[in-house]
């Protein structure tokens, strides 16, 4: 019985500890994350502030990549081989009737 009771017990204690991983989105064995970092050097962007996200924006297929910077959009760009931050909109698809 005590070898059943300690298997239930690491069980139940492993799904907290993944549960509370999951609730912070903190993982041992994710290496891609933002940081939560809340102080970094004047003139640097708190990575705390920081969300990445990709959406189809322009509904062709293909996702863009999106950086949110206090809760404000940008599209995360490469140009030139270099990382580009740009400000967008994105304008509903007009509907033109065509002349008979």
């Amino acid at each position: 019985m005590e070898m059943k009771q300690y298997v239930l017990g690491l069980a139940l204690g492993i799904g907290v500890v993944l549960g509370a991983n999951a609730l912070t989105g903190y993982s041992p064995f994710v290496k891609h994350r933002i940081p939560q970092t809340k102080q970094v050097q004047q003139g640097y962007i708190a990575p705390s502030k920081l969300e990445v996200e990709c959406r189809d924006l322009d509904g062709n297929g293909e996702p863009e990549t999106i950086m949110r910077i206090d809760d404000k959009p940008y599209l995360l760009r490469e140009v030139d081989g270099k990382p580009v931050l740009s400000a967008y909109e994105v304008r509903p698809a007009e509907v033109v009737p065509k002349s008979e």
